[in-house]
């Protein structure tokens, strides 16, 4: 039975400020829930096709991420027609590693808390990363030097995306629509899907007063063949 080749990734936020101290910087640990996936023949997803839906683990920083999430559903089933777009729906949290370089001499690192959630960013004190549970905040301000919501010095939105067409955020989940890079139209052959990813810039930071983190937009590319 042939199984979708799905390298997972997400498009999720961008931010803006008012401090010039931020940058982005590479997640080797992006531990992500793929909970399903649909394709779609317009960017909207009116009529959508589910390819499959369950729960799984997958860390697409990992170079064996092809491998694990390829065993999440077969394509034979995929009905005939031409589809433009797949929407991908996961969990909000994260399980993250990294830092971020803001100059030669500042640095942010995961640091293993708790504080990242549904209103709250990272602040973080660490000198090395550890492997944090990160959280898809709120779209909402977050404040300088402790990531609560008293000031709108960050401001974390979901929609104007870098890669994917559109995405939104509700409840405990995520959902990202992608355009692919060309249109398929299924005949006989299962489908393959293939997604080129990279997870580089895939954590932000802001250090005007203290360390606060944020889950940030890996690059994503999908092609189905």
């Amino acid at each position: 039975m042939k199984k979708i080749f799905l390298i997972l990734v997400s498009s999720f936020l961008t931010f803006s400020n008012v401090y010039a101290a931020s940058g982005t910087g590479e997640a080797t640990e992006y531990r992500v829930t793929l909970k399903k996936v649909e394709l779609c023949s317009d960017s909207t997803c009116s009529t959508p096709t589910v390819v499959g839906e369950r729960d799984m683990l997958a860390d697409i920083a990992a170079a064996e991420a092809g491998a694990t999430v390829g065993n999440f559903a077969s394509t034979a089933g995929i009905p005939g027609g031409t589809y433009t777009h797949i929407r991908i729906t996961i969990s909000r949290s994260i399980q993250a590693t990294g830092s971020v370089v803001i100059s030669g001499s500042s640095s942010c690192f995961t640091d293993g808390g708790n504080d990242n959630v549904v209103d709250n960013l990272l602040p973080t004190a660490a000198t090395a990363a550890s492997s944090t549970p990160m959280y898809l905040s709120d779209e909402d301000g977050y404040k300088v030097g402790t990531g609560d919501t008293s000031a709108s010095n960050i401001n974390i939105v979901y929609s104007t995306p870098k890669y994917a067409a559109s995405m939104s955020v509700s409840g405990d989940n995520a959902i990202m629509i992608y355009k692919l890079t060309k249109p398929f139209t299924r005949l006989v052959k299962a489908p393959l899907i293939k997604v080129s990813f990279n997870t580089e810039n895939a954590l932000g930071c802001e250090d005007t007063t203290a360390d606060v983190m944020w889950i940030e937009e890996p690059f994503v590319s999908i092609t189905i063949e």
